[in-house]
């Protein structure tokens, strides 16, 4: 099975770009999910034999898809300011994304607790340095909230207001709405009993299929997967339009 997914980054949308730019100290890597519990956890400060990519589910409560063996391809939606900002390529008519990487489930931990016991201690975050395991392994509310989610100056709060979804840049949120989100994953990570799933990132000509800079990351639009809107479970991807997507991402522009 190969699934391709969206995840919001810092080019998702104008505000959270905007902070970005201004904050590079803070937001040193564009592409990755801009939440304090970064789900996937691409492992961006390791070099390509230490890095331990992870799916926690955390964001789409993914679970029963997470088996061994099967494969997600990241896009990202980029706004259209963003794309005239940075020139990339785009029209008002359709969605534009940029590819991030493509992951293959190599093992799976049946907790998130079993899973952060496998790492040791390093750079997995902008800040502290260096913390025990990723940020989406959400199982542990000390650790989260003193050595291991993204700190507040590094990532987008996002809280359910009625039936809205409220976005606020480090800028505009609060420690308190901060600590607000880290419990809601925890909280979620504990009543789901969700699994972690250990990935690897496919190659192309021994080439990570990896972006983490905007410069070099290929573009796509929905034409490329049939013309179908993206939703949150993903679309199911043919073998060869998978291995067409692990070229573009791998090659970049």
């Amino acid at each position: 099975m190969v699934k391709l997914l969206t995840c919001d980054t810092w080019i998702t949308r104008w505000d959270w770009f905007d902070y970005a730019r201004r904050h590079p100290e803070q937001v040193p890597f564009l592409l990755v999910d801009r939440s304090p519990c970064t789900d996937p956890f691409l492992d961006p400060y390791a070099s390509s034999e230490e890095r331990r990519p992870i799916i926690s589910g955390l964001c789409r409560v993914l679970k029963q898809s997470l088996q061994q063996g099967n494969s997600y391809i990241y896009i990202t939606r980029v706004d259209h300011r963003v794309c005239r900002q940075l020139h990339i390529p785009t029209t008002d008519e359709m969605h534009t994304y940029l590819g991030i990487a493509a992951l293959t489930v190599a093992s799976v931990h049946e907790s998130h607790a079993k899973a952060a016991a496998t790492f040791g201690s390093r750079r997995y975050v902008v800040a502290p340095v260096p913390t025990l395991y990723p940020p989406n392994l959400a199982h542990d509310l000390h650790d989260l909230r003193t050595r291991v989610a993204v700190p507040r100056e590094s990532c987008i709060v996002s809280l359910k207001r009625g039936e809205k979804t409220v976005h606020y840049t480090p800028d505009r949120s609060t420690d308190a709405q901060w600590w607000e989100q880290v419990k809601f994953y925890y909280k979620r990570q504990k009543d789901r009993q969700l699994c972690a799933a250990e990935c690897r990132l496919h190659q192309v000509a021994d080439c990570d299929v990896l972006q983490l800079e905007h410069e070099h990351a290929s573009v796509f639009t929905p034409t490329d997967w049939g013309g179908n809107p993206m939703n949150i479970y993903g679309i199911d991807l043919p073998a060869t339009k998978a291995e067409w997507f692990y070229q573009q991402i791998a090659c970049g522009r």
